[in-house]
C-alpha cells in the first residue's frame, strides 16, 4: 500500500513548515531570545490588525444602486486596414563581369 508512506511523507513536510514558521516568527518577535528579567517589558502591538476601524456593514443586495452598463460599439467606427507584411524581393544579381580582349 504506498498511499500511506506517501500521507505520512505528505503530514511530515507540513508539520515541518509550520514549526519553522513559528520559530521565525518567535525570532521576529524577539519571544526566542533571551532576556533580563529586570529590564522592563515593553507593550506588544495588538495581533490581527486590531487597530484598523471597522468595515461598515454591507447593504443587501436589492438595496444597490444599479450601475448602466457600457453603451454598445458603434457600428460605423473606423479600423486600422491592416495589411500583411510581404517582404521586398531580394535584389538582382550581379552582371557577369565583361571580359575585354
Amino acid at each position: 500500500m504506498a498511499l500511506a508512506p506517501r500521507l505520512l511523507a505528505g503530514l511530515l513536510l507540513i508539520l515541518a513548515v509550520a514549526l519553522v514558521c513559528s520559530s521565525a516568527e518567535r525570532r521576529s518577535t524577539g519571544h526566542g531570545q533571551g532576556r533580563d528579567a529586570n529590564a522592563p517589558q515593553l507593550p506588544r502591538p495588538p495581533r490581527f490588525g486590531l487597530q484598523e476601524s471597522p468595515l461598515p456593514p454591507l447593504r443587501p443586495l436589492g438595496l444597490r444602486k444599479p450601475v448602466a452598463a457600457p453603451p454598445p460599439p458603434r457600428p460605423g467606427t473606423p479600423r486600422a486596414n491592416i495589411r500583411p507584411f510581404h517582404p521586398s524581393p531580394p535584389p538582382p544579381p550581379p552582371p557577369p563581369p565583361s571580359t575585354l580582349s
